[in-house]
C-alpha cells in the first residue's frame, strides 16, 4: 500500500466513514425526519467507501506509473552504457477544490483514474521486454558476485498486507516506493553506501517504509517464518523463487545482512548482547528497490516447498507447535539449499501426480 506521504502529495486522503443512525426505542416509531436522516447517512457512508476505494486504486496506479517511468529510464541507461540525463518524475502537491459534493469528487477521481491508465499497460510491456533483453545479454559480461558464497536462489514469502508491493507483471518493490530512486551503481549494495545503520536497523527491526526488500537463501528458514502466520495467509503459491543470476544481470544490488552489519560496525544480537542488531543472520539478505518479475522463476506453496525439502533431506517438519518446529529443524539445516533444477524437477513431479 502506498505510504501516507505519497497519498498526501497526490491529494488523495481517505474520507472518514462515519454513520449515525436513529434507532427505534420501545414502541415509538421513527419520525419521517429520522428515517430521512438514516437514509442519507447510509448513502453517504456508501459513497465514502466507494470514494476511498477509487482513491486507493488511483494512488496505486500513480505509484506504478512513476515506478515504471524510472525503471524504463534505468534499464535504457544500462543498455546504452551511460546514464540518461532526463528529469526524474516529480510528485507535486495537488490542491483539492473546495465546496464539491461527494458525487462530484468521485467523478473527478474517475476521470483522473481513466487518464492515468492511458498508455500504462504499454509502458509495462515495454519495460518487461527490455528486462528480458538485458537478462539475455548478461552471459557476455562478467558478473560481480556480492558474496563469495552467493547462492543460486533466493526466496521471498509474501501475503496480503505485507510490507512492500508485489504484482505478477512488475515483481516486488520496496515499501518506500515510489520514493526510492533507481541506483546507477555498478558494484554491490555493500559498496554503494545506500545502506546506513539507521536503514539497516529499520529493515531488520522496525516497521517504517524502507528502500530494501528482504530475501532468504534458506528454504527451511522460509518455512519456519511462514509457520508463524495465520492459517488464512498460508494458502496458495505465496513463496517467490528468485533466480540470483538474473538479479545480477539486471544489476539489482543485494548483500547479506551480516555483511552489511559488519561493514557498518554493528554488533549482532545474542543472549550476551541484548542491544545488538536483531534478526540479521547469514541466510537473511537485502535487495535494493526492486525484484523484477523476470527474475522470478516461479511461485510455490508452503506445501510444495516443504515436500521438496523433505525429498532432499532438508529439515524435519513435525506437526506440533511452531516453537518446537524451530527447535526440531536445527541450525544446521538452515544452510541446506535447493537448486533450481531440483525445484523444477519437484514441480514436474507434482504436476504428474
Amino acid at each position: 500500500m502506498p505510504v501516507y506521504e505519497v497519498r498526501e502529495l497526490h491529494g488523495l486522503q481517505d474520507l472518514p466513514v462515519v454513520t449515525r443512525y436513529y434507532i427505534r426505542v420501545g414502541e415509538n416509531p421513527l419520525t419521517e425526519e429520522q428515517k430521512e436522516h438514516n437514509r442519507i447517512s447510509h448513502q453517504t457512508a456508501k459513497l465514502s467507501v466507494e470514494f476511498n476505494r477509487i482513491q486507493l486504486k488511483l494512488c496505486c496506479l500513480l505509484d506504478d506509473k512513476l515506478f515504471v517511468a524510472e525503471s524504463l529510464q534505468y534499464v535504457a541507461s544500462k543498455m546504452a552504457g551511460t546514464k540518461i540525463q532526463t528529469a526524474s518524475p516529480k510528485i507535486e502537491r495537488m490542491e483539492t477544490r473546495q465546496g464539491l459534493t461527494l458525487s462530484e469528487k468521485t467523478d473527478i477521481l474517475n476521470v483522473r483514474l481513466r487518464d492515468a491508465s492511458l498508455g500504462h499497460q504499454t509502458d509495462i510491456e515495454t519495460l518487461r521486454m527490455l528486462n528480458r533483453y538485458l537478462i539475455s545479454q548478461a552471459h557476455s559480461k562478467p558478473m560481480e558476485y556480492p558474496e563469495s558464497d552467493t547462492p543460486e536462489l533466493f526466496y521471498r514469502a509474501f501475503k496480503c498486507g505485507s510490507h512492500g508491493r508485489h504484482s505478477v507483471e512488475l515483481g516486488f518493490r520496496s515499501s518506500n516506493q515510489p520514493l526510492t530512486p533507481p541506483a546507477y551503481h555498478d558494484g554491490t549494495l555493500l559498496n554503494s553506501l545506500l545502506v546506513n545503520k539507521d536503514s539497516l536497523t529499520n529493515q531488520c527491526e522496525g516497521n517504517m517504509p524502507s528502500d530494501l526488500i528482504a530475501l532468504s537463501d534458506s528454504p527451511s528458514r522460509v518455512l519456519n517464518i511462514i509457520r508463524a502466520w495465520d492459517y488464512s495467509d498460508r494458502g496458495g503459491d505465496m513463496i517467490a523463487v528468485v533466480n540470483v543470476s538474473k538479479l545480477l544481470a539486471m544489476q539489482v544490488l543485494f548483500n547479506r545482512t551480516t555483511t552489511l552489519a559488519e561493514k557498518l560496525g554493528m554488533k549482532l544480537w545474542s543472549g550476551h548482547r541484548p542491544t545488538g542488531l536483531q534478526y540479521a543472520n547469514p541466510n537473511y539478505w537485502f535487495a535494493y528497490r526492486w525484484i523484477p518479475a523476470e527474475c522470478i522463476e516461479c511461485y510455490v506453496s508452503e506445501i510444495f516447498l516443504r515436500k521438496a525439502c523433505q525429498s532432499h533431506g532438508i529439515g524435519r517438519w513435525p506437526s506440533y507447535h511452531f516453537q518446537h518446529q524451530l527447535t526440531a529443524v536445527g541450525e544446521s539445516n538452515h544452510d541446506a539449499r535447493l537448486s533450481l533444477d531440483e525445484i523444477v524437477a519437484s514441480k514436474f513431479q507434482s504436476l504428474s501426480m
